[in-house]
């Protein structure tokens, strides 16, 4: 069978996913990889060219597909191949999901005539990864959507730190708290702690991580925007809006107002939202108003060398602490 996998990143799941299919279906298949990048695309016809009746089962693969230069020409070729005992993956990269027309209609055709399997991601999702943490970990919505932010989004990454919790718990059930120590956390996942530290009213430990990463202005980014969320939050509940504490009757609540949170084009997960209530009461709407506008103050102060970066962020961190709980 021929496997076409073409799109954004996503696209590595499906690819990692037909890599244990394959290899689990076919014990002790024998594994051959070519990449484009290094010329070895006529390695690869090569190859894939060499048929017998009794030979072993075979697994080829043709990484950076995205490189030749006759992409049609080449899966037409292949396509009309009289290919025996061979499993081949043709890994083609395209992070703006955008196939040429030729392309794209060729692919149609081989899905149609079932000459080729084909796996095509053009939007931008987090399905894939998300289903497949799921699957590996057995684990629930929220959880996964914590676990992401934490270890980022990348898939060669995902899937390494999914096989390292998995050695760690064995046939423990998953527990966050427990695996923050045995994964390579991302620095904005440590960004987001420290932001959270400061909106709890925990400063202490923010001054210690500043010291050390000198993370100063993506703390003040941080700021900026959770403050901004909980403005939002705040100003909802004012005009009459009620929040559920729970999350499964938010989720519903959050479908009528999703549009208000919408940044960059993009709406955040509703964990994401739910989270930040236990945050906004803990201030007034006019303090949350205050301090975004003290955000964006002081980035153009830092910006136009008025004031020291880190005077400015230590200072914004000690008026966001002097009005926790102020009413």
């Amino acid at each position: 069978m021929i496997y076409f996998i073409g799109g954004k990143k996503q696209r590595e799941f499906k690819y990692f996913e037909l890599l244990e299919q394959i290899r689990k279906e076919n014990v002790g298949i024998s594994e051959s990889f070519f990449d484009v990048d290094l010329k070895e695309n006529e390695k690869f016809l090569e190859k894939i060219n060499i048929n017998s009746m009794f030979a072993n089962q075979e697994l080829v693969v043709l990484k950076r597909a995205e490189k030749l230069k006759n992409i049609e020409e080449i899966l037409k070729y292949i396509a009309n191949l009289e290919i025996v005992n061979k499993e081949i993956i043709i890994d083609y990269d395209k992070e703006d999901g955008k196939f040429g027309v030729k392309l794209k209609k060729l692919l149609d055709e081989f899905s149609k005539n079932k000459q080729m399997k084909v796996f095509l991601f053009q939007k931008e999702s987090e399905e894939e990864i998300k289903a497949y943490v799921v699957n590996k970990l057995n684990i629930n919505a929220r959880d996964v959507v914590v676990l992401l932010e934490m270890i980022g989004r990348n898939p060669f990454k995902v899937r390494n730190e999914v096989k390292k919790i998995k050695v760690f718990l064995g046939e423990e059930k998953f527990d966050i708290e427990k695996i923050k120590n045995i994964i390579s956390i991302e620095k904005e996942y440590q960004i987001y702690e420290m932001t959270r530290n400061i909106l709890l009213n925990n400063p202490a430990d923010v001054m210690r991580y500043l010291e050390q990463k000198k993370e100063y202005m993506g703390i003040l980014y941080s700021l900026y925007n959770e403050l901004e969320t909980m403005y939002k939050i705040s100003s909802l509940k004012l005009k009459g809006r009620r929040f559920s504490r729970n999350y499964n009757a938010f989720k519903i609540e959050f479908e009528e107002i999703k549009d208000i949170f919408k940044s960059n084009n993009r709406i955040p997960n509703s964990y994401v939202i739910f989270k930040k209530l236990e945050l906004e009461q803990n201030y007034t709407n006019s303090s949350l108003k205050a301090l975004v506008f003290r955000c964006w103050e002081i980035e153009k102060d830092i910006k136009r060398g008025k004031i020291e970066m880190e005077t400015g962020v230590e200072m914004l961190i000690m008026e966001i602490c002097s009005l926790f709980k102020k009413k």
